[in-house]
């Protein structure tokens, strides 16, 4: 994992965000690439030149304040400032910056506007090809030790499984592994054994094996991660760009916008971008 993207609107959310990826970027030797977007410039207004231009000097002067206010240490940061919609923008530049991983700042659900149209996280949750976190509370590499990976007991997760456990080794944490039942049996057994045996396939250590009943598979994981005071949830996603997906329900997409915690999503469809390490 080599680059970085933190999209900037240099809110507190984001300032958090970016200080969690300065230490993910200096632990992993990465550069980290900020961006900030700005409001579409219309070439037939007589202002749009002069407000634009203003535009551009406000945000490159808040991004100096931005590193001023952190220890940059090692980290190469660069600022990019595009004009457009922020979630088609956001995705063109992890295609063009070659981006590794995406690390976003949010405070979550906001109302009716945001359940009809979806937050911008939301969308880059739903249809980046590579992994994302996030980040809604200050926290450190440091502050991670209890990760819950709900899974489906699918073997070809393979690629996903060695994601997660890159990232168990980055945090020094415990994977707590969760099957939500919705279902009305009530046979846990035989579902912790089929965990267990994922488990050994999948050669992981200092886990452990979890089966919650709920009607909902989000508020299960929800639930089972205030139960054990977690401090992360890793989310699988399927990177689907296609409109009426994008406005189907999304489990990870309600958890990243329900949940008080760090989370981490990654596509395990085919357009995601085969990569080494995730972070």
């Amino acid at each position: 994992m080599k680059r970085i993207l933190v999209p900037c609107n240099f809110s507190s959310q984001v300032e958090t965000a970016f200080k969690f990826a300065l230490e993910i970027a200096a632990v992993r030797e990465a550069q980290i690439i900020v961006l900030t977007v700005l409001k579409e410039f219309d070439s037939n207004k007589l202002n749009e030149a002069e407000n634009l231009k203003f535009q551009i000097t406000e945000n490159e002067n808040r991004f100096k304040i931005l590193l001023e206010k952190q220890a940059m240490n090692r980290v190469k940061v660069t600022h990019l400032l595009r004009s457009g919609k922020i979630t088609p923008l956001i995705l063109s530049i992890i295609d063009e910056e070659e981006i590794d991983l995406v690390i976003m700042g949010t405070h979550g659900s906001r109302g009716w506007d945001e359940f009809f149209m979806g937050s911008n996280i939301e969308k880059i949750v739903r249809t980046s090809p590579v992994p994302v976190f996030a980040v809604k509370n200050s926290t450190s590499i440091r502050s991670v030790h209890n990760i819950v990976f709900p899974v489906s007991l699918n073997p070809g997760n393979g690629s996903l499984v060695e994601k997660v456990k890159d990232l168990q080794k980055l945090f020094r944490a415990r994977i707590h592994l969760l099957r939500i039942n919705t279902g009305t049996s009530k046979k846990d057994s035989g579902t912790l054994q089929k965990l267990a045996e994922f488990a050994e396939r999948n050669t992981l250590s200092n886990f452990t094996v979890n089966v919650r009943s709920s009607e909902d598979v989000k508020h299960g994981i929800i639930d089972f991660a205030r139960e054990i005071n977690a401090d992360m949830i890793t989310m699988a996603t399927h990177g689907n760009r296609d409109l009426n997906h994008l406005y189907a329900p999304s489990i990870a997409a309600d958890v990243v916008n329900h949940a008080g915690l760090l989370i981490w999503t990654c596509c395990t469809s085919k357009v995601a971008r085969t990569v080494q390490k995730v972070i």
